[in-house]
């Protein structure tokens, strides 16, 4: 198994929302090391790590720090030196939104992404705030009266579809780069937004400026994944080291090859605790669904199942609340 990536995160900035799906399962609690003492372990783990290395703050990006974060990470070459996700932010008035959004495009920002989850009421709900929808097409407006390029994402699910075709058109008047529907997956509190997964059912009656802003990477059903009869296993990951308040002294004091050789035994041993994913599929598929899924998600779906009903103990490397991979 080739290690592509090491990453740092520091969950270091509280967010204003409860989202139902959200991966990183906030509930108030702020688990990250102190900003500072994160981009300084960043620095040095930048210069040292024998793979390539990338460095983010969450759960949100709303923090004093904002313009020092997006400098730090130009400097370092980290993708949030020109891309932000911008939700959670906390409520403000018009004009405090266009200066937030002037100094980001000022400070290199080159594209900004908000999250939409249906029409107004249904969003405030999914989102777990009252007046978000609100907030979020002021910060479209903002962004757009200083020319900060804007991208539009919104989760699809069986309990919203119907209300897609209506935001697009909500959201037509404003200025936006492109808008994009996504399958959300079964990380954090997205576990519990399963049973409301989109259908190919439903997706065919929905009209085709819904459809045609789908994702393209590969997208099936789950029945059309298990006809297959192909469960490829991934070749590469992409390893992220979660530093908390508690564990960044001992972080501050190792070598990123060995916090890298950590991360590798910890991935190496979750993953040799569960089967593969042609097993995962005899133990776990539905020949019959017609649920959505990548390919990718689909296996993580069946992963999280194994890893509750076998009571599994070891560090979960799906869990992005702590260390975790990704792998393709």
């Amino acid at each position: 198994m080739k290690t592509e990536l090491l990453s740092e995160e520091n969950l270091c900035v509280p967010c204003g929302c409860r989202c139902r799906h959200c991966l990183l399962g906030f509930d108030g609690g702020v688990p990250g090391a102190g900003y500072a003492r994160g981009k300084d372990l960043a620095r040095r783990l930048k210069g040292e790590s024998p793979v390539r290395f990338t460095y983010y703050i969450g759960f949100c990006m709303d923090t004093p720090e904002l313009l020092d974060y997006i400098a730090f990470c130009r400097e370092m070459g980290f993708p949030g030196g020109s891309f932000l996700q911008m939700n959670g932010f906390a409520k403000r008035p018009y004009p405090e939104l266009e200066r937030l959004m002037g100094d980001v495009r000022d400070a290199g920002v080159e594209l900004i992404d908000l999250t939409f989850y249906g029409l107004p009421e249904y969003h405030d709900r999914f989102a777990g705030r009252a007046g978000d929808f609100a907030l979020l097409t002021d910060m479209l407006r903002a962004a757009g009266a200083v020319r900060l390029p804007v991208h539009i994402s919104g989760p699809l699910t069986e309990e919203n579809a119907g209300q897609a075709e209506g935001l697009l058109d909500l959201l037509a008047g404003y200025d936006t780069e492109n808008i994009r529907f996504y399958l959300p997956h079964a990380k954090g509190r997205g576990w519990f937004l399963e049973p409301a997964r989109l259908r190919k059912s439903t997706l065919d009656l929905l009209p085709h400026a819904v459809r045609d802003r789908m994702p393209r990477v590969a997208t099936q059903t789950e029945a059309d994944w298990l006809r297959r009869r192909d469960f490829p296993e991934p070749e590469s990951r992409y390893l992220t080291l979660s530093v908390t308040a508690e564990n960044i002294g001992k972080y501050e004091k190792m070598p990123a090859a060995d916090i890298l050789a950590e991360l590798e035994s910890l991935d190496d041993a979750f993953w040799s605790a569960v089967p593969s994913a042609a097993e995962l599929a005899r133990l776990y598929g539905d020949a019959d669904s017609d649920r959505l899924f990548r390919y990718r998600d689909l296996v993580l779906l069946w992963t999280k199942r194994y890893v509750r009903d076998n009571k599994l103990t070891l560090h979960d490397m799906t869990d992005e609340r702590g260390h975790f991979s990704v792998r393709e």
